[in-house]
């Protein structure tokens, strides 16, 4: 390889790496980011630490008279019907799961939810509800963490090496 090629050889592996660190790589991280802040929101809880219980699934006994007369008792959740069983946050539309979104800038991805009530759900707040003064418990579910961290290492990792070659 004369000295010409070689400096357009490296020039090149320049503008590669240049695209992947720019563009491509906050890309991949974005996408992978958001399937599992998602995969989060399904397992209620942020990387295996569980959410705090809604009350409106906290199970109570019920007495109940039979036709026969007989006093019964049965565990129910507090909330009637699909109330009682549906997931922590999802509400009667899941919006909130799918605001889940990413946007990316050179070098960088951002994660976010766009809707007014993700952070107070994400952060916690004693500052909600139309008289604003209603708690809500920190349920995270987009945010920093270890395995996000070690998720942006290998892909970068994994990049990096498909360029080598």
């Amino acid at each position: 390889m004369t000295p010409e090629q070689f400096l357009k050889h490296l020039t090149r592996m320049n503008e590669q790496l240049k695209k992947a660190m720019d563009n491509d790589i906050p890309k991949i991280v974005a996408n992978r980011a958001t399937q599992m802040f998602k995969q989060n929101f399904k397992e209620e809880g942020f990387f295996g630490k569980k959410w705090k219980e809604v009350q409106r699934r906290q199970l109570h006994t019920v007495k109940y008279k039979t036709k026969g007369g007989k006093v019964k008792t049965k565990i129910v959740p507090a909330g009637k019907g699909v109330m009682g069983r549906r997931k922590i946050l999802t509400g009667r539309t899941g919006n909130l799961g799918r605001s889940i979104r990413w946007k990316t800038e050179p070098g960088k991805a951002i994660i976010y939810s766009d809707l007014p009530y993700s952070l107070a759900h994400n952060e916690g707040t004693n500052n909600a509800g139309r008289t604003h003064n209603v708690h809500l418990a920190k349920r995270q579910f987009i945010g920093d963490h270890a395995k996000i961290q070690e998720m942006v290492k290998k892909t970068i990792e994994e990049q990096l090496k498909r360029l080598g070659k």
